[in-house]
């Protein structure tokens, strides 16, 4: 990096880094942890993912179509509902759980930043900002919902018991839900504790990386924390809102 600009990146560095990558395959495969080809597997994917968004990106960015933009944000989101969801073996049918939380999270933070003026309703801001909302969903709707179904699972019988005695099922399970809201927001709110201090978050380091003043790169910074602590409470709050009813019959009884 030389005056303050970034160092330009091509072709023969991306093939260097990839020093790192058998470096980590190496050590796997040394203490006999069985990931090496989903290492190796996931670094090719991820290059030929990052290489087709990348040219995505600058047709979508080009043409500054709302449609484009919006159709964008919707496949992002149908994608990552459906990872999300199928990490979760407790239940069928979790894709529309996730598919709603997410939406809601992500729809209505973007909604009230736009609403707002803090960013301008152009591809190369809500595009990059609405992916780092929606994967932080992601995450906390697949983790509120495991979590909420293993307590509920493992709880049967003291749930019952609370429901014998004439509780609601929303009282009987409400310790539940409020733990897996948390488990939900945990990795964010340990993100809002140790911002700056421990990390230097990818917001912001990239702002530096391609030169700009610190200050400036610690603003942009501040409010992508602010937009991801929306997403992720309304996320994991519809997620588990919507998921502990699958476990309640409406006569109070558990399924």
């Amino acid at each position: 990096m030389t005056g303050g600009q970034l160092h330009q990146l091509g072709i023969t560095e991306v093939l260097l880094a990839l020093v790192l990558v058998a470096i980590s395959i190496g050590v796997a495969r040394w203490w006999r942890i069985p990931v090496a080809k989903d290492m190796a597997l996931g670094s090719v994917r991820a290059f030929v993912q990052l290489i087709a968004v990348g040219y995505a990106l600058k047709i979508i960015f080009d043409l500054e179509s709302l449609w484009l933009i919006a159709l964008s944000i919707l496949i992002m989101i149908t994608v990552g509902a459906h990872a999300a969801s199928s990490r979760i073996k407790q239940f069928r049918g979790s894709f529309p759980v996730t598919f709603a939380a997410m939406i809601a999270g992500s729809l209505f933070t973007l909604a009230v930043m736009l609403l707002l003026d803090i960013i301008p309703l152009e591809a190369p801001y809500v595009i990059p900002l609405a992916g780092m909302i929606i994967s932080n969903s992601m995450n906390a709707s697949a983790l509120a919902i495991d979590r909420l179904a293993s307590d509920i699972q493992s709880n049967k019988l003291a749930i019952e018991t609370s429901l014998s005695l004439g509780k609601s099922w929303r009282v009987a399970a409400g310790k539940f839900q409020r733990d897996a809201a948390t488990t939900g927001m945990i990795s964010m709110l340990n993100f809002m504790k140790t911002v700056g201090i421990v990390a230097l978050p990818g917001a912001m380091t990239g702002m530096i990386l391609a030169g700009a003043e610190p200050l400036q790169a610690v603003l942009l910074q501040v409010v992508v924390a602010y937009m991801l602590l929306s997403a992720v409470t309304i996320t994991s709050i519809v997620a588990v809102e919507l998921t502990v009813r699958k476990f309640f019959t409406p006569f109070h009884q558990l399924r």
